[in-house]
């Protein structure tokens, strides 16, 4: 099928399923139900009154609604005294019911290799990071300089998101490879925020930010000459969002409260189309010109709070290369003992 025409088997399909709901017209107690997790793409002849005329969208489950099927996935497990199912519900918002059974399956399997006959927090935790990054690898042998780099990059997205004001908090630090990434610093995201989907434009700058604290803190330390590929994602990360913040939330001063780029929702043999540009070659520049500004911004205020807690990094940096990972009690307990400078809006 061509760009321009219709798909037949797909109009096929249609055509033949809106000629049997026609059909039941005049029966009773008949009630077809479908499920699709992309309504944007269906028919607007099956979405018409008399056909799928009602729609139920069922989100991922609240804390409460987690609590309760982790509380039905974990009857026949066998659970140490101490798991503490409210704790790992706060710690799994976004997750679907089929994430949170997967995450009961891979603890038990957990314990199963370490020859443990009950299932204990340590599995629980572990098959979350596990569940969200991939698989520990222990046996990937760093050399001294390279875990301490790691640890500089870790404990620099860390302290920036541990300073930055209304920010998710730092769940745990670790500089243990997982996949392909070197180490990881697992924040646990706001349920008021994932359950409305609002993000502040202060949230988006504060975000900005903590994923560039990694690199800044590799300039701080060794220096630009030094800095590595280790951010790579980071910076697509940070794009990412400065551009959606121009472009499509309004939240640009110099462009203000306007949506750029028409995005086409529909589908192609399964892939979603590209964004169609609607603008000039000089607006596009001036996109460009405000993306730079925002990333700019945010580069500034994660060097502004590692320069000033410099010292700080320094001892999170060393917890990190003893310790390999430091938890958020840890992280809390340095930043109470230490003359904190929390960072500032610029």
């Amino acid at each position: 099928a061509g760009l321009g025409g219709g798909n037949d088997e797909r109009e096929q399909t249609l055509n033949q399923l809106l000629t049997e709901m026609d059909g039941f017209e005049g029966n009773t107690g008949i009630i077809i139900v479908a499920a699709t997790n992309r309504p944007d793409v269906l028919d607007a002849a099956l979405m018409r009154p008399g056909r799928f005329d009602r729609q139920v969208v069922v989100d991922r489950p609240d804390y409460k609604g987690r609590l309760q099927i982790l509380q039905v996935h974990a009857r026949g497990k066998t659970l140490c005294k101490g798991v503490d199912l409210s704790k790992v519900a706060r710690r799994t918002p976004g997750y679907t019911g089929a994430d949170l059974a997967n995450l009961l399956n891979e603890a038990a399997i957990l314990a199963a290799r370490r020859q443990l006959t009950e299932v204990s927090m340590d599995e629980m935790n572990d098959a979350i990071e596990r569940l969200m990054a991939g698989p520990e690898k222990k046996d990937r042998v760093m050399s001294e300089r390279r875990k301490r780099l790691v640890a500089y990059h870790e404990g620099g997205h860390a302290l920036v998101g541990a300073l930055m004001p209304d920010y998710d908090p730092v769940q745990k630090i670790s500089i243990i490879p997982r996949g392909r990434a070197g180490g990881l610093t697992f924040f646990t995201p706001s349920e008021e925020r994932l359950d409305s989907g609002l993000y502040s434009r202060a949230y988006l700058e504060n975000q900005m930010a903590v994923a560039l604290g990694g690199r800044v803190a590799e300039e701080i330390v060794y220096g630009d000459e030094e800095v590595t590929t280790g951010a790579s994602s980071d910076l697509q990360q940070v794009t990412r969002v400065a551009r959606q913040m121009v472009t499509r939330f309004g939240m640009s001063d110099r462009l203000g409260p306007v949506a750029l780029g028409r995005q086409d929702s529909g589908m192609f043999l399964g892939r979603d189309m590209a964004s169609e540009r609607d603008f000039s070659d000089d607006t596009a520049a001036l996109i460009d010109d405000e993306v730079a500004s925002l990333v700019d911004g945010a580069y500034r205020r994660a060097k502004d709070v590692l320069t000033k807690n410099r010292l700080i990094l320094d001892e999170l940096a060393q917890m990190l290369v003893d310790q390999e990972t430091v938890d958020a009690d840890e992280l809390q307990n340095l930043l109470v003992a230490r003359d904190v400078r929390a960072a500032a809006y610029l």
